[in-house]
């Protein structure tokens, strides 16, 4: 789809917390407000005589009221990254030609399911490669070990096709393991999948499956990190909490007892984003049974292909809860956002992992 119109509110927000007008700066040491950070803002906002954030806009500097503002060095970063409005149109425009959006906290096609989970902790704005709709279809979220064995693989393909023809999507990081298992098989049953992925959203449709699956519409991705980012630990930690947040339910196929399905999980049950659904059966790893203890819910992988539906494999005490949550949202009519079939058409092997990617 085409680059949506943006709000006013839309634009102070990419503003002050995305790298998108700043040109050579993009990627500097200002990267702007993260997301409690614009929280913040966005109440000193409310608390001041202004409408919206969107209101900065309508008005100089010199009418803005001082109560929003802790000092005036901060007054004068905001003035600078307001004026940079008419490069923000500019470079909105250049990544919608390489088949990226933008949607922020204040827009329709943002994930409703994100902001009323994560709160404060939610990205305020995402970088999105594919169809709008799969971001408001409710998901179930897939994550486990890099290092999964064969039988936690077919386990993971049998619980999504379940997930998929019981009208879910299926949401997932799309790493080695566990999650590109659940990626592949909910695009082979014609989706939809949700990617939150570790690197930029550019680097990934570089990847000839990957923007295939976009350009049918069984696939969106969405980050708020550089499109050009690389990957790195701290991106891959940070992008947990958006599986966890967006997912109706997250099932834990394997997991250590240290590690990103471990710090992700257990996040989630510290901050209850979304039940935390936990593989259990005669050889529980060690990691899926510490998570248990701390609250996690046993489910039992082996009896999925008995099931009629993934609501029906589901405890009892979760299924009528679920049962409403399964009518997916009618689909969206408009064009999918067209990645450029010829530029970067690089042959991508997808056996094939950064070393550092193995690593995590």
């Amino acid at each position: 789809m085409e680059q949506p119109s943006l709000s006013r509110e839309s634009n102070v927000v990419l503003l002050l917390t995305s790298h998108i007008g700043a040109g050579s700066e993009s990627q500097t040491k200002d990267s702007g407000l993260g997301p409690v950070g614009w929280h913040d803002f966005a109440r000193n906002i409310e608390a001041s005589s202004l409408d919206s954030p969107g209101s900065l806009l309508q008005l100089s500097a010199s009418e803005w009221p001082d109560n929003v503002w802790t000092d005036e060095a901060t007054k004068s970063w905001v003035e600078n990254r307001l004026s940079r409005s008419t490069n923000l149109a500019m470079e909105l425009e250049e990544l919608n030609n390489r088949g990226i959006w933008v949607t922020t906290i204040f827009e329709p096609t943002y994930p409703e399911a994100l902001s009323d989970t994560l709160g404060s902790k939610a990205p305020p704005f995402l970088y999105v490669a594919g169809d709008a709709s799969n971001l408001s279809t409710p998901a179930i979220g897939f994550v486990g070990s890099r290092d999964a064995d064969g039988q936690d693989k077919e386990w993971t393909a049998e619980l999504v096709e379940a997930v998929i023809n019981d009208g879910f999507g299926v949401a997932s990081g799309g790493a080695k393991g566990i999650d590109r298992t659940s990626e592949e098989t909910g695009l082979e049953c014609g989706g939809p999948v949700v990617e939150f992925p570790t690197e930029g959203i550019q680097r990934c449709i570089k990847k000839n499956n990957i923007r295939d699956a976009i350009l049918e519409g069984t696939l969106t991705l969405a980050s708020h990190y550089h499109p050009e980012a690389q990957w790195n630990i701290g991106s891959a930690m940070g992008r947990n909490k958006l599986i966890h947040g967006f997912a109706e339910y997250t099932i834990v196929i394997r997991s250590g007892e240290s590690g990103g399905t471990w710090e992700g999980s257990t996040e989630n049950l510290d901050n209850e984003w979304s039940p935390l659904l936990v593989c259990e059966y005669d050889e529980t790893p060690p990691g899926n049974q510490a998570l248990l203890k701390q609250g996690g819910i046993g489910v039992d992988p082996r009896s999925v292909s008995s099931a009629t539906c993934f609501t029906e494999w589901l405890p009892e005490k979760l299924q009528d809860q679920t049962e409403t949550s399964s009518m997916m949202n009618s689909t969206s009519s408009e064009q999918q956002p067209q990645p450029d079939k010829e530029q970067d058409d690089e042959n991508y092997d997808s056996e094939t992992e950064q070393s550092s990617l193995d690593q995590y």
